[in-house]
Formats: structure tokens, sequence, C-alpha cells
């Protein structure tokens, strides 16, 4: 396989204008799951879920590759703006952050539902690294088979999905808890994904399964993120994640890592 990349164009003065000098110091808030705005090539505007995860660089986060590359369109999308912590359409503390850099697995481009992750890079004031001001989740390079306790987090938005207790208007970071789980070995290619008994809704997708999740510190461990429903004859209410492969997952983040 091949990876993809994509560089954003923005403007040196601009990079990180909108970028708080506040520096993160209560756990207890979620700041490493954002919100974030795509633009469309068509100028119109998008939301999807991303997460900053623990890497060297420190200015990374992970979200679906849907949500970095149009499918249906086969082009990149033209912008990518995270807002980490946001909540009741209100910015985190660190502000709007602007991807630098998008990274895919080329092979997404065949078939929408594979491969379907991705990680930004993002631009952040020199000398600071992102995940130090909102703290980051680590991840699961095996993902784990059978039942295993999971915390999923999402924007969804158009009352759509069906996280319960949380309006679903795009302005408010949603959360569901339960089993994820195998799909049954009589469906097609059951071994390429995991599945969780709820439709996240739109704008949920890229949003993060934790597993080990502790609330009161905000830390886990990402083990998949939400592609959506997939088609027939998988349930239309389960929400599924690709079931990544080690040696898949840690090369492209460590190409997302290495690329200057």
């Amino acid at each position: 396989m091949e990876p993809m990349i994509k560089t954003y164009d923005i403007p040196s003065e601009e990079r990180t204008s909108n970028t708080t000098d506040f520096f993160v110091d209560d756990i207890n808030n979620i700041n490493s799951v954002g919100l974030l705005e795509i633009v469309k090539t068509d100028g119109s505007v998008d939301g999807c879920t991303a997460s900053v995860i623990r890497t060297n660089n420190g200015n990374i986060a992970i979200t679906a590759a849907h949500c970095i590359f149009d499918y249906y369109l086969q082009t990149w999308n033209t912008n990518l703006y995270f807002f980490p912590g946001y909540n009741n359409n209100v910015p985190g503390r660190v502000g709007k952050v602007y991807a630098y850099k998008s990274f895919i697995w080329g092979d997404f481009r065949q078939d929408v539902t594979r491969f379907d992750y991705g990680f930004i890079k993002f631009y952040y004031p020199e000398g600071r690294k992102l995940q130090d001001d909102t703290g980051a989740f680590d991840y699961d390079l095996v993902i784990p088979q059978g039942n295993v306790p999971t915390t999923v987090f999402g924007y969804p938005h158009d009352n759509s999905g069906g996280f319960v207790n949380c309006p679903k208007d795009g302005q408010h970071l949603c959360l569901w808890q339960g089993d994820s789980f195998d799909f049954p070995s009589t469906l097609p290619n059951y071994e390429w994904y995991r599945g969780i008994n709820v439709d996240v809704g739109y704008g949920s997708s890229g949003g993060p399964w934790l597993r080990n999740y502790d609330p009161n510190t905000n830390a886990g461990n990402v083990m998949g993120i939400s592609h959506g429903i997939l088609y027939e004859p998988y349930p239309d209410t389960s929400t599924a994640s690709w079931a990544w492969h080690q040696d898949d997952f840690a090369n492209l983040l460590q190409y997302a890592e290495n690329s200057q």
C-alpha cells in the first residue's frame, strides 16, 4: 500500500493566529476530543470528530479518512480546522487549530469502507505541542477481540443518530458507553470491522472508540474510530470501525510523524 498526503496552504501569518496562549492545567476537561470543521471543494462546510493521540511529534490527531478525502468526488477536502474541547457552541481552551498535512492509505480510494482512518498534523506555535495543551489518548496497535467496554465520543448534527441525553445539533460533544464487538462470521469480510450497537449520527465520523477510558483523567486507548453504517447485509443499527492491522497503523503514523 502507498500512503497519500495532502498539504494545506495556509499563509504563515494565519497558521497560529486563532490559537490561544492558554496552557491546559485541568486534565478533567475533555480537550483531547474536538470538532473537525471540513471545507469542501465547493466551499460548503461539514463536520466530523477528531482526537489528539500521543506521539513524539505532539501535533497529530486521528479521524476518519472520509473526513479528510472525499471518496465520492475522489479529491481531498480543501481545508480542515480543529477545535479541541469544543462544546455547547464554545471553542475549547486552545481555540482553532489549522491542519498542516493529512495522511491516509491510498487503498481507501477504492472502497469507502476500508482503511477509513487517517492522521492530521497541525500547525502549532513554535516550541509548543498540541498534546501538551489538550492532553492526548494512547492507542492500540493490536485491536482487542470479543466484547470490550468502549466509550465513544462524537458531535452528531441534524438530530441524527442514537446518542441519548445530548442535543444532536453539532455543537455538543456527546458520549456513548457500551460494548464494542466482533461481527458474526456469517457476514462478508467480518474480520475487517468492529461494531457498536448505536448509530452515532452525522458529524460523529472519526470520533474515538476508547478502551479503559477514565473520566477522572480523560485517559484511554483509541481502539477504533467511527466509520458509520456499513452496507447490507450488515445491520443498519450498528456503527462500524475499521479494525486496523498493527503494521498498517504504525507505518502510516510513522510516515505522518516523519513528514516535514
